[in-house]
């Protein structure tokens, strides 16, 4: 069954765009699975999503070369094709971190303090939850260059606004658990660096779906 947000734009440009964009929103629940059940010991289940998150990011990779190799000279909006690549780009550089975020922890067992433990995951929540913004924010851009109705230029500002917001959320969170990993001298020289690199990498996921919201930004700019 078709996606009933794909029928909405069905014959336009934009429709690969809204499937890669849906398949990125996919990883958010299904990273915040595999790192509850990393940190409840159910390897066998963490292993399963890491493989389920590799399988969406081969998807989303074929998605997004279909779309580089198939967009029309006009895809009915006035912005250069730089600007919509670097959005596709962006876009799909959060399903990598997501997949080498899980690599980072299938590395070695985690052994971490409860209270780190507990602000990664609520990172993880965080950002696993607002990837759902993604899919949003290609409908409302492609209803925007529909209409050109300054309603729905807002419509799509507010979404980029409310990523922003969300993403000085995560970096806030993202800070706090460094300074707690510097204060703690228990946590072993390897656990210290595997964490830092790993929250590093759940980081860039905000960070990334931030600059495709600035490259909508670009696009819808007069």
């Amino acid at each position: 069954m078709r996606n009933p947000l794909i029928n909405m734009i069905k014959r336009s440009p934009f429709e690969n765009t809204l499937k890669h964009a849906l398949k990125v929103a996919m990883c958010g629940p299904v990273f915040v699975k595999a790192v509850d059940s990393y940190f409840k010991g159910e390897i066998d289940q963490f292993e399963l999503l890491k493989e389920e998150i590799r399988d969406i990011e081969a998807e989303a990779d074929r998605i997004k070369r279909n779309v580089r190799a198939h967009l029309p000279p006009s895809i009915l909006m006035p912005v250069e094709k730089s600007v919509f690549f670097s959005f596709l780009r962006e876009a799909d550089k959060v399903v990598d971190c997501i997949k080498n975020a899980l690599y980072w922890m299938s590395y070695y067992k985690l052994a971490i303090p409860e209270d780190i433990q507990k602000d990664y995951t609520v990172l993880v929540r965080e950002v696993g939850d607002y990837l759902g913004f993604l899919p949003e924010m290609v409908l409302r851009v492609h209803t925007y260059f529909q209409t050109r109705m300054e309603s729905d230029r807002q419509a799509v500002k507010d979404i980029i606004r409310e990523i922003r917001f969300r993403e000085k959320e995560s970096d806030d969170l993202e800070k706090t658990i460094f300074i707690r990993l510097c204060a703690d001298e228990d946590i072993q020289p390897k656990t210290f660096f595997l964490m830092i690199r790993l929250v590093e990498t759940t980081g860039d996921i905000a960070d990334h779906l931030e600059n495709s919201g600035d490259m909508v930004r670009i696009m819808i700019a007069r």
